[in-house]
C-alpha cells in the first residue's frame, strides 16, 4: 500500500487517520517519559497534521483532531497536560494550516506570517488556560521569581516577548521540517512571492496597530513589530541577493538613518517598548523593496 497518496474512501480515510493518530500519541508518550526528547513533538506533530490535511479530505480533519486529543489524555491518564496544551493542540491547528496553505500553493512567506500570528495567539491562549483555569500557577510568575525578577516593572512586555519567541522557534521548526519532507514526497513549496502588495500592506497595517498599540495597550506593541518579522527578513534577503551596488548603498543609508533616528526617537517612547522603533528600518526596508520590484521590475518580452 503506498503510504503517501490521496484517501478518497470513508474507510481510507479512518484507517489513515487512526494511524496518524497513534503515531502522534507514540511520540507524546515518549516525550512524557523522557522530557528531554520534547523536540520530537515540535517536528513530529505539525508533520503529520500536513500530511492529513494534503492526503485526507478535510471533512475527517475534525475526527484526526479529536481522536489524538482524545487518546493523548488517555493514554498519559492526564498527566501530559502541559504537552497536551503547548505543544499537541496548537501543532494540529498550525499542521492544518500548512498543509491547507501549501496545497493551495500559497507563498511560503504568506505560509511563515499567517502560522506566526495564528502560532503566538494558541501560545497566548495556551497559557492563558493553564495559568487561569487549570494550573492555577502562572508559568512566567515561576519563570520571573526563579531569576529574580519577580518585581521587574514590565512583567507584561517580556511576557508577551517570551511568548512570541516560543511560538516563532516552534514555527520555523516546523517550516523546516515541513519543506524538507514535503519536497521528498514529490510536493513543491511555492517560495516564489509575485503579489507584493499584500506584504506591503501588511507591513503597513502592523506599523498602525503599533503606533496605535504604543498609545493605547503599549503591552502589546512590541508584539505588533515583531510579527512581521519573516517579512522583513525575506525582503531582505531578495534586496541582497541582487547583488546591486545601489541597492547596497540604500541599505546601508537606510541602515545609518534607522540608527540616527533610534537614538533621536528613543526618549519620545515610553519604556520599555524602545524596541518599536525597529520600524523605522523595517519601513525603510519595505520602501526599498517595493522601489525595487515595482520601479525596477525586468520587462518580458512578448515573442511574435
Amino acid at each position: 500500500m503506498n503510504f503517501l497518496k490521496k484517501r478518497e474512501t470513508p474507510v481510507q480515510n479512518i484507517s489513515y487517520i487512526g494511524i496518524m493518530a497513534a503515531i502522534n500519541v507514540v511520540f507524546v508518550l515518549i516525550s512524557s517519559l523522557l522530557p528531554i526528547l520534547f523536540i520530537l513533538l515540535v517536528f513530529i506533530l505539525p508533520l503529520t497534521s500536513v500530511i492529513v490535511t494534503i492526503y485526507c479530505k478535510k471533512a475527517y480533519f475534525p475526527v484526526y483532531f479529536v481522536t489524538t486529543l482524545a487518546l493523548t489524555f488517555a493514554v498519559t491518564s492526564g498527566f501530559s497536560i502541559f504537552d497536551t496544551f503547548i505543544y499537541v493542540l496548537p501543532s494540529l491547528i498550525t499542521g492544518f494550516i500548512f498543509g491547507l496553505l501549501i496545497e493551495k500553493g500559497i507563498s511560503a512567506i504568506y505560509i511563515l506570517v499567517i502560522n506566526s500570528i495564528v502560532q503566538y495567539l494558541l501560545t497566548y491562549l495556551t497559557f492563558y488556560i493553564l495559568d487561569n483555569l487549570i494550573t492555577h500557577v502562572n508559568f512566567f510568575d515561576s519563570i520571573y521569581n526563579l531569576v529574580g525578577l519577580s518585581y521587574f516593572e514590565f512583567k507584561g512586555v517580556l511576557t508577551n516577548i517570551f511568548i512570541y519567541i516560543i511560538a516563532q522557534i516552534q514555527v520555523l521548526l516546523t517550516y523546516i521540517l515541513v519543506r524538507y519532507e514535503v519536497n521528498r514526497i514529490g510536493i513543491e513549496i511555492n517560495l516564489k512571492c509575485e503579489n507584493r502588495f499584500i506584504l506591503y500592506l501588511v507591513v503597513l497595517v502592523f506599523g498602525l496597530l503599533t503606533l496605535f498599540s504604543v498609545l493605547f495597550f503599549p503591552n502589546w506593541a512590541t508584539i505588533f513589530t515583531l510579527i512581521i518579522l519573516p517579512i522583513i527578513f525575506f525582503e531582505l534577503i531578495e534586496l541582497i541577493m541582487k547583488i546591486k551596488p545601489w541597492i547596497y548603498v540604500l541599505l546601508g543609508v537606510s541602515l545609518f538613518a534607522s540608527i540616527f533616528l533610534f537614538a533621536f526617537l528613543t526618549k519620545y517612547v515610553q519604556s520599555p517598548n524602545q524596541l518599536v522603533l525597529l520600524y523605522v528600518f523595517f519601513a525603510f526596508i519595505t520602501i526599498i523593496d517595493f522601489i525595487v520590484y515595482y520601479c525596477f521590475k525586468p520587462k518580458v518580452e512578448h515573442i511574435k
